[in-house]
């Protein structure tokens, strides 16, 4: 009996003086960097503690772990509670020694910047182990570095060009009238599915939703299933669902993993068939097609991989971008008219489903409403650098650091965004009109205004250098487009419960807000709790 104690018991032990040791190591490793140490027992990327963080920090929060910011700091999504915080207590950079590596986070514009233009030398690389679930369909350009990632970024790059934001326009740029607005989702995947894959479907929205079955799935359906289940089918992978599919709700993902895989053999070979037919510029999945089967720059395995990993992040960062900015237009209705204004000077009475790309350069109120969102509400809270088996210096401020090797450097996108030394004493405020300044000169105000990008350089909401999102003009095409179709003729609020203010009504949709967290993404945990009522915008 005591034997199989001491079984049982001998493994846990070994990890805990696994990890005490680990812990101790990177400590003193810290201590030599000098600057400001917080000591986190647990490793920000164990993703055990990922997944159960939010259940036992609540409990143990009052317990002197560490050197008392266990609580703060030690769970997912910290960044969007704390913003700059941190930084305004402890400088523009900190470190997290933990029984893993050590995480430098950083929040200093130059600084940044110097690391971004650095990776292109091969200093300050992206850890691609972080993102290796993603090659769950295949290897792609997510999870690849060096001349890798080159070749894979020959093969996308030129797909993101004006005749694919054209269809983004067309596509986004719907009837107000249907009830997308509460659809983000849908709407996302359905732009992205036409304009990068060639795929179209009639829209559904949440309230008339298909039940996803054993059955024969669509595309549509296929996709919808897995990026609702991105946490689980990326922690899992097809082949460990397979096993568990006798469980209903593990079968019935294993089930859209299968489809979705066939879905993306059939894209491949039906678009085989016509690479030496068309010689055009096309989509994402031509360029693919065309890049493994005449250029040979990559295989079938990385074509299909980089379906879904542009499937995932083109579609679920857009939709809730999308979310947010719905949500805070309701809580400011001065804000929606300010934009709706831009619109009708622009777009007048012309149908909407007629409105020309040409329009989406005249619309900067619309886009300094997506600029402000992405500010304080980006799907991203950080981005991953980091050194390999060499130590690098990096100047923070007036301070230089030695960063050790095999060190994270984080890239603190929330605190950067939401600083006061950058953004001013309003730095939490959501006000798109930060973004706008009116030339001087004679003629209406809105034939005047552009965009100004602020000259600290202190915004980096689609990254920079070489991993800036190929996508960025895409979405930002998308977000204004649906802002024409939404807001020229309709206004939307938070729907009143019974007997319920409007003033009341938007206090509980600012608590919404606030609600929100990290889980793949930065998102509303519960957005149900304020649904959104559109109105016909009174006749001016």
């Amino acid at each position: 009996m005591l034997s199989i104690g001491l079984a049982i018991l001998l493994p846990v032990l070994l990890f805990l003086a696994s990890t005490a040791w680990g812990l101790f190591r990177n400590y003193l490793i810290a201590r030599k960097v000098g600057l400001p140490i917080i000591i986190a027992p647990v490793s920000p990327e164990n993703p055990i503690w990922m997944l159960l963080a939010r259940y036992i920090v609540p409990i143990v929060q009052y317990i002197p772990i560490g050197n008392g910011y266990f609580s703060r700091f030690c769970h997912l999504g910290w960044e969007f509670e704390e913003k700059a915080r941190p930084h305004i207590e402890l400088g523009d950079a900190f470190m997290f020694a933990t029984p893993g590596k050590n995480w430098i986070y950083l929040c200093n514009a130059e600084a940044i910047h110097d690391v971004v233009r650095r990776e292109r030398q091969g200093e300050f690389a992206r850890p691609i182990e972080l993102l290796a679930m993603l090659d769950v369909f295949g290897p792609n350009i997510s999870t690849m570095n060096g001349s890798d990632w080159q070749r894979h970024r020959k093969c996308t790059a030129a797909s993101f060009n004006e005749q694919s934001n054209l269809l983004v326009w067309n596509n986004a740029a719907v009837d107000g009238d249907s009830t997308m607005a509460t659809d983000t989702r849908t709407l996302a995947l359905g732009v992205l599915v036409h304009a990068a894959f060639g795929k179209s479907f009639d829209f559904y929205g949440a309230r008339d939703k298909k039940k996803t079955t054993f059955g024969r799935l669509s595309y549509r359906e296929a996709l919808a299933t897995l990026l609702e289940n991105a946490i689980l089918i990326l922690a899992l992978g097809p082949k460990t669902l397979k096993r568990l599919a006798f469980i209903p709700r593990l079968g019935q993902l294993s089930n859209a993993a299968e489809q979705f895989k066939q879905y993306m053999l059939e894209m491949f070979e039906e678009h085989a068939q016509h690479t030496q037919d068309d010689k055009a510029q096309g989509n994402l999945i031509k360029s693919l097609v065309r890049a493994s089967l005449e250029e040979k720059l990559i295989s079938q395995d990385e074509v299909i991989g980089n379906i879904f990993v542009f499937n995932f992040a083109g579609h679920d960062t857009t939709a809730h971008s999308l979310a947010f900015t719905f949500m805070l237009l309701a809580v400011n209705p001065e804000v929606q008219e300010w934009m709706a204004e831009e619109i009708r000077h622009v777009v007048g009475h012309e149908d909407i489903l007629g409105v020309d790309y040409s329009m989406f350069p005249k619309l900067v109120r619309t886009l300094a409403v997506l600029l402000e969102t992405l500010r304080l509400y980006n799907p991203l809270l950080s981005i991953s650098k980091g050194t390999s088996s060499t130590s690098a210096r990096l100047k923070i401020g007036e301070q230089t650091v030695i960063v050790p090797p095999h060190t994270r450097v984080i890239l603190n996108l929330n605190a950067l965004h939401s600083h006061p030394k950058y953004w001013g004493d309003d730095s939490l405020e959501w006000k798109p009109s930060r973004w706008i300044e009116a030339r001087p000169g004679d003629g209406l105000v809105h034939d005047r205004e552009q965009i100004v990008m602020p000259s600290h350089g202190a915004y980096i909401a689609w990254s920079e250098g070489n991993r800036a999102c190929p996508g960025k003009k895409f979405s930002q095409v998308e977000h204004v487009a649906v802002m024409v179709a939404m807001f020229r003729d309709h206004v939307v609020a938070p729907a009143r419960k019974e007997g319920e203010s409007m003033e009341a009504a938007r206090g509980r949709a600012v608590d919404t807000l606030k609600d929100t967290g990290m889980l793949l993404l930065l998102q509303m945990l519960h957005p149900e709790k304020t649904p959104l009522v559109w109105q016909n915008r009174p006749q001016v």
